[in-house]
């Protein structure tokens, strides 16, 4: 790898986007991150940490990430920062709609504990050959490749399915004390969401000094401490605008804001629409 490189794909018909980045230097998401669809991320070469939800990973190349509906997560550099990867964006209803009768089977990847798939390498022979025909059709699109995307996204689903036995990323004991402490701290923050919290009332919970938890959680997270208790408080106001009759008004303050006009403008930066806008969107897909 010497220069940058990117390429993707773009099919509103089907719901499905795919990208293929090769990436050089330093390099971090920029905007925090939670979608309302599937993400498959693979990592082709290089090492990232990745925090899905509420613990970061080590992921490794050959790593197959599945990123559920509206998890939070964010990627960022660690060690050398030089990396490839793929990234495919699956909207659910192409799930549904082609494939109804084995949706539960297809979706099983993104209800993972933990959700990676991370192969020995005697069986990560049909991952790589199968990613790597993705990348060569993002090369030559033709208007066949919209049937092969999806196809190949389908084969990935099953054969993620089917490997989970040989996966070598069962369970969260490779994490360390300090991922492990941060996870705790972000399970508390999601069951405090509503509450009046700073970044001082958090430390002195968990005895630990304010500077320290801020460095602490940005390393480990790529989030800044309040950007993550933003975002998630915006994912909690989606989920009540989806399946609650509450008001806006309400929604913002169980959702941990108490300026409404602070709400209003934070929500739509994350979302790119209205609170009124979203709950109308969704209520009536």
């Amino acid at each position: 790898m010497n220069q940058p490189y990117h390429l993707q794909y773009h099919d509103p018909f089907h719901r499905i986007d795919l990208e293929y980045d090769r990436r050089i230097g330093h390099f971090n998401m920029h905007h925090d991150h939670i979608h309302n669809h599937y993400e498959i991320y693979y990592l082709c070469s290089g090492e990232r940490s990745y925090f899905i939800k509420d613990r970061s990973y080590h992921i490794v190349a050959g790593d197959l990430v599945f990123i559920d509906c509206n998890a939070v997560h964010k990627t960022s550099d660690v060690g050398i920062p030089d990396h490839e990867r793929i990234v495919i964006y699956l909207g659910k209803n192409l799930l549904e709609q082609f494939y109804p009768e084995w949706l539960s089977l297809l979706e099983e990847p993104f209800t993972w504990d933990v959700p990676i798939l991370r192969l020995p390498p005697h069986e990560s022979i049909y991952l790589t050959e199968s990613m790597n025909s993705i990348k060569n059709e993002l090369l030559t699109l033709q208007p066949s490749s919209s049937l092969l995307f999806r196809h190949r996204i389908v084969e990935l689903l099953l054969h993620a399915h089917r490997q989970q036995q040989h996966n070598m990323l069962h369970s969260h004991e490779e994490s360390t004390p300090i991922h492990r402490k941060i996870a705790e701290i972000t399970r508390y923050l999601n069951d405090h969401l509503a509450d009046s919290i700073t970044l001082t009332d958090v430390a002195n919970h968990f005895y630990i000094s304010p500077f320290y938890l801020s460095h602490l959680f940005k390393e480990s997270t790529g989030f800044t401490f309040s950007s993550y208790l933003s975002l998630t408080r915006i994912k909690e106001a989606q989920r009540l605008l989806r399946e609650s009759q509450l008001s806006i008004s309400e929604i913002a303050w169980q959702s941990g804001f108490e300026n409404f006009s602070h709400f209003g403008k934070t929500f739509k930066k994350t979302s790119h629409m209205s609170p009124r806008d979203y709950r109308k969107q969704h209520r009536s897909s």
